[in-house]
């Protein structure tokens, strides 16, 4: 079994487990790849204004996954228009940073050593970003980019 299987594998389960959560009524969730999923989610304090995150890994759930935006009419990840106004988010950038998404640990390589930021890979990798990103879109929410 390659490492690609095995990634495939461990968020496939990760996955089901994140849909039979509590948390995933409030989620639209879809994997279209192996190594990918697609979140659709909202502030409490807007929920019509729904935003569909973009997760994609290189390894499961070794390395945090990579974070863009899909924009709703085109699925385009190149759009700022697509991303929430959120801390440590630059959508004019199209990337975040923060240490749970691999754009944050490109622009801070010191954090892999940092044991207040390195990657953690106990328990549901996907089900912790998901729940960080929704308590950020709740607590932190300042709007669509335009």
């Amino acid at each position: 079994m390659t490492t690609a299987d095995l990634s495939a594998l461990n968020l496939q389960a990760d996955y089901e487990e994140a849909l039979s959560t509590p948390d995933a009524a409030r989620w639209v969730l879809e994997k279209p790849n192996p190594l990918e999923v697609l979140a659709r989610m909202a502030s409490s304090e807007t929920p019509t204004e729904e935003f569909q995150a973009r997760l994609l890994w290189q390894a499961y759930p070794d390395d945090p996954p990579s974070l863009k935006f899909r924009d709703s009419k085109t699925g385009r990840l190149d759009l700022p228009q697509a991303w929430p106004k959120l801390p440590g988010f630059r959508p004019s950038s199209l990337d975040a940073c923060v240490t749970w998404c691999a754009e944050g640990f490109a622009l801070h390589p010191e954090w892999r050593g940092d044991a207040r930021y390195r990657w953690h890979t106990h328990g549901n990798v996907l089900l912790k970003v998901l729940r960080i990103l929704q308590e950020q879109l709740d607590d932190s929410f300042g709007g669509r980019q335009e």
